[in-house]
């Protein structure tokens, strides 16, 4: 009996072991995932089988796996084709019916996406709906696959599992793509996932001129300490607002964010006055570039399509004949579904934002712009919050990614179903999910808080107290503006000099010697 007894909980704590490890995902810089899936050839397919999501289904032969970000999705390639898989658990008050009308909204722009088929069916026991539409191919995309399906497969009352196929060609030209499905197999997950971390690349081997490197280790080395920067919605082009708050704060802002567009295709009407503005007054400008939005298509297919090439080299010239430090940021919170380079309007294809990025990337080294950083930054969470649109799912690459931003605000109560959120919730886990994933340093590239629904003075005080414990966050800008409602009324106030009792608040501690002043200072 009592033999008995111990067996049952030897095998219950390997139950439970088990159960646990598969609950957090493992981190880690090289890709060794080759435990977490098997393919195997099977007739005229390959049978594949994800122990981290407990699924299989047949794909094409010789398509190469990707499972380094497998606690959110799994890949499959070849030259001619891309499979994504993403397994969504989705919460109580979300739908299985929501979750496919939301992914698949892109479909409504009708200049760049044609819909081809839509339909929901039973195959294999299971509901599936499916949408198949193309695009135009791109020009600056190398091999670019143009011709999509996606398959949302549901499973109960709350989980779908996601088949996105992007093909060179038709599909009628490659067997079609009902095989995916004919066989789809659920099991219960036997392996924990994998994360792969990413890397920081040497500084020494970014090919930086003097300036840049230096200006690099001065912020955002191992021995930096935080430093501030400021949007301030007048500069660089007026330092008139920008002088009376240093003034007020008894305290110079060594960074000041800007933002700019896509202004026309030919060039930026202004932007070697802002550098020079800047630098003049000491100020490196954290330089923002967004594509706007649009009801005629979406400029980030154009800028693939070779449109604005006019204007990005331009640009990239401007900021390389410049020569000083620039901290480069190019098309933000992507993972943000008001942003027009979000998947979300791209047909769910995250690899067009990484395109994109890449593209701009290159135009820069070939205008031999050595003075630059770049600093990749989604939003702190995922809007809508599915794993096809997950930060990660973004990421470029190590060798694009110098500097990992970080963006959380508290927006107040203004708009119905809004919360009050203090500092140390907004960051603590955002800071403790980037830290395990990147090796980068860090900055919060942009964050504030309302004064609508709470104690705007003592959420500053509170963000004081607890911003330093965040050890490799190294600048931090606050966001000086307002976001206003759709009939111009101010919605979230976010304005530093709000009341003087916010100047002093801000006097007073970014004038605090920093702990070991006395020793290392």
């Amino acid at each position: 009996m009592r033999n008995g007894m111990i067996g049952k909980l030897v095998c219950l704590g390997l139950c439970l072991s088990l159960m646990l490890g598969m609950s957090s995902p493992v981190y880690g810089a090289e890709s060794v995932t080759k435990d977490l899936y098997s393919l195997n050839e099977d007739g005229s397919y390959s049978l594949f089988t994800n122990y981290v999501d407990g699924y299989s289904l047949r794909v094409d032969q010789g398509m190469k796996v990707d499972m380094d970000y497998s606690g959110v999705v799994a890949v499959l390639e070849n030259d001619s084709k891309r499979i994504e898989i993403y397994k969504e658990s989705l919460p109580y008050n979300i739908s299985q019916q929501a979750y496919i009308n939301y992914s698949n909204r892109f479909i409504n722009n009708r200049t760049d996406h044609t819909s081809e088929y839509d339909v929901q069916t039973r195959i294999n026991g299971k509901t599936v709906h499916i949408l198949q539409w193309s695009r135009d191919k791109l020009s600056r995309v190398k091999n670019d696959k143009n011709y999509y399906v996606s398959m949302e497969i549901l499973n109960g009352s709350r989980e779908v599992y996601t088949v996105l196929v992007k093909s060179d060609k038709p599909f009628y030209l490659e067997g079609g793509y009902q095989y995916l499905l004919d066989d789809f197999e659920l099991f219960a997950p036997t392996k924990s996932s994998y994360i792969r971390q990413s890397q920081a690349v040497v500084p020494e081997e970014r090919g930086w001129n003097q300036e840049t490197e230096d200006f690099y280790y001065q912020y955002f080395g191992p021995a930096s300490t935080l430093q501030w920067g400021i949007f301030e919605p007048d500069a660089p082009g007026d330092f008139t607002q920008m002088k009376y708050l240093e003034s007020a704060m008894e305290y110079e802002f060594p960074i000041l964010l800007n933002y700019s567009s896509f202004e026309n295709k030919t060039q930026h009407p202004n932007l070697d006055a802002r550098l020079k503005a800047a630098y003049e007054n000491n100020k490196t400008l954290e330089l923002t570039l967004q594509t706007p939005s649009s009801d005629s298509g979406n400029m980030v297919y154009d800028v693939l399509d070779g449109e604005y090439d006019e204007f990005l080299k331009d640009y990239a010239k401007k900021v390389s004949d410049f020569d000083h430090p620039v901290m480069f940021r190019l098309g933000n919170e992507m993972n943000g579904d008001w942003c027009p380079y979000s998947s979300y309007h791209t047909a769910k294809d995250t690899m067009i934002f990484k395109e994109f990025y890449k593209y701009i990337y290159n135009i820069f080294e070939e205008a031999g712009a050595d003075n630059v950083i770049w600093v990749w930054n989604p939003n702190g969470k995922s809007f809508p919050d599915f794993k096809w649109n997950d930060a990660l799912m973004y990421y470029p690459g190590d060798e694009y990614v110098d500097i990992v931003g970080l963006t959380a605000y508290n927006t107040g109560t203004y708009y119905p179903g809004e919360d009050w959120i203090e500092f140390d919730d907004l960051y603590d886990s955002l800071y403790a999910e980037y830290d395990r994933l990147f090796k980068q340093p860090m900055m919060i590239t942009e964050f504030a808080s309302s004064s609508v629904g709470g104690d705007k003075n003592k959420w500053i005080r509170n963000m004081f107290n607890h911003i330093g414990k965040y050890e490799n966050i190294k600048v931090a800008i606050w966001w000086d503006g307002c976001d206003w409602d759709e009939d111009g009324n101010i919605a979230r106030p976010y304005f530093i000099d709000e009341t003087p009792d916010l100047l002093e608040t801000f006097k007073e501690f970014l004038n605090q010697k920093p702990m070991f002043w006395d020793v290392f200072g």
